[in-house]
């Protein structure tokens, strides 16, 4: 690690290390004997998200084997109207588990570090200048699930986590939490009943700050979407009748605009498949569904434009509500996510070692646009 990151790394490690500390004299994590919050297969955490006002992320894992503690989650920012990234993985503590973040207004975010090794809790880190230099916030106890939507926030900085005992509500950079749902509680209501809930997968909050949960369904044909009005009800859209035989799992859901997006994934094996759903104005919209295995990474853009990385060469993008499906030419080498622009742009990020490449589709093919080179720290984390 270099000297200007190994200082930086001390800076914030302290208050962070120091939350955790009061969090955990504060009060003890609390046991709960319901099911796991996330089911077998959660959604990959490899993910972008741009919405053509705020700062846009994108997460990958760079590095080495995670068998041997050599993999760290690296964030990377972009500026509204910017083509250009930088590094902005707030430094100080482990993040081999994961990284998760959510824009909290303007130019602010929100990140959460996904527990790993002796980590039990999700330090949180703020930033009011994209990713430019962050603060801890408080602690989520117990920790974050692995799942890109696990954090959420409305346009007051009200917060929804997702951890591995259910949903938490949290005050502004996470002052104070108070539990909201679990997946056996929400397994227990009408609406989750009709499901059949297996497992948390995201939170959300919907235009006009009301909370929202997403869940994987043991019971075909139903996708897991509930909001919370005087109790949880069902708010997810109608599914196609091709697909009424297939259980649905979401995989992303979260605010797009004055609404919301989704992914779903639906079925297993041979006949699985991917469907994109957007809400606004009190209504779903539905994309066709896209016949492919479970994506190895997602992408939210603007507009509500969706993207995601299937294989090591292919991947397929989705410009909005009404579209269909658009396959992207074979991927570059080592492509680890999609990032989409205003415009349609389309950008492939790559990540290898330390190594990060924005690969970015012209009309010619696949021409690389950035290369940053990340200090990755091996052997800190064993």
């Amino acid at each position: 690690m270099s000297g200007k990151r190994r200082s930086a790394a001390l800076a914030l490690a302290g208050p962070l290390v120091a939350a955790a500390m009061v969090a955990g004299c504060g009060s003890a994590p609390v046991a709960s004997t319901a099911p796991p919050t996330v089911p077998v297969a959660p959604p990959p955490l490899a993910t972008s998200f741009a919405n053509g006002t705020g700062p846009g992320w994108a997460i990958v894992e760079m590095g080495g084997a995670a068998t041997q503690e050599n993999n760290f989650w690296e964030l990377f920012t972009r500026s509204p109207g910017s083509a250009a990234w930088r590094l902005a993985t707030p430094l100080g503590v482990a993040d081999n588990g994961g990284l998760v973040v959510t824009g909290t207004g303007g130019e602010s975010l929100l990140t959460g570090f996904v527990p790993s090794q002796d980590l039990t809790f999700s330090p949180l880190a703020a930033s009011a200048n994209s990713g430019a230099s962050w603060a801890s916030a408080s602690p989520v106890n117990p920790g974050l699930a692995g799942v890109p939507d696990a954090l959420a926030a409305d346009p007051d900085g009200h917060l929804i986590a997702l951890t591995s005992s259910g949903a938490e509500l949290g005050q502004p950079l996470g002052t104070s939490w108070t539990h909201l749902s679990s997946s056996r509680a929400l397994a227990a209501t009408p609406a989750g009943k009709a499901c059949g809930v297996a497992g948390l997968t995201a939170v959300a909050f919907d235009s006009a700050g009301v909370p929202m949960l997403a869940a994987s369904c043991d019971h075909p044909g139903v996708a897991g979407i509930f909001t919370d009005n005087g109790g949880w009800h069902a708010a997810g859209p109608a599914m196609p009748a091709s697909l009424a035989r297939q259980n649905i799992e979401v995989l992303r859901l979260a605010a797009a605009g004055t609404g919301l997006v989704a992914l779903l994934r639906a079925g297993t094996g041979s006949a699985a498949s991917i469907t994109a759903a957007w809400y606004d104005g009190g209504k779903w919209t539905i994309s066709p569904p896209l016949r492919a295995p479970a994506p190895r990474s997602t992408a939210i853009g603007p507009g509500g434009s969706v993207g995601v990385l299937l294989n090591a060469t292919r991947a397929e993008t989705l410009a909005g509500p009404g579209a269909s499906w658009h396959p992207l030419p074979a991927l570059p080498k080592w492509a680890a996510t999609l990032a989409l622009g205003p415009t349609g742009q389309v950008d492939a990020i790559a990540a290898h070692g330390g190594t990060f490449t924005d690969w970015r589709l012209a009309p010619t093919g696949w021409s690389s646009a950035q290369t940053i080179h990340v200090t990755i720290p091996y052997g800190s984390s064993g």
